[in-house]
């Protein structure tokens, strides 16, 4: 994951896709730090495929009644829903805990390189 370290404001802020390289707050330039995921990251993406493939057989059976997804018919619906919805719900916590992990990385990384950094 890429961060913005603005060296004035001694901050970092998630790089955006289609952003300047400069600091949102002063608009002097930042620096770009890469941070590898935690596990809680990789966690996170296997919730949502998780719940992404749920939702695609939930749709397969009641939209399409596709023979692939007709186990979904015999599990109670109201059940499936709730999980579905869960597993979305918890890897927003994941994703919290993500990026909370990989910005105090991002900043200790910062903060080692401050003389080099301009």
């Amino acid at each position: 994951m890429q961060f913005y370290y603005c060296p004035k404001d001694d901050t970092v802020r998630p790089k955006r896709r289609f952003a300047d390289n400069r600091c949102d707050i002063c608009r002097q330039e930042c620096v770009t730090i890469d941070v590898k995921r935690s596990v809680h990251g990789y966690i996170m993406y296997a919730l949502d495929i998780a719940a992404g493939i749920m939702i695609a057989l939930y749709l397969a059976h009641h939209q399409f009644n596709a023979d692939f997804a007709s186990f979904v018919g015999t599990i109670d619906e109201t059940l499936y829903i709730v999980v579905m919805f869960g597993l979305i719900l918890i890897s927003f916590v994941f994703s919290g805990l993500d990026i909370g992990r990989t910005q105090a990385e991002a900043l200790r990384i910062a903060r080692e390189r401050k003389g080099r950094i301009q």
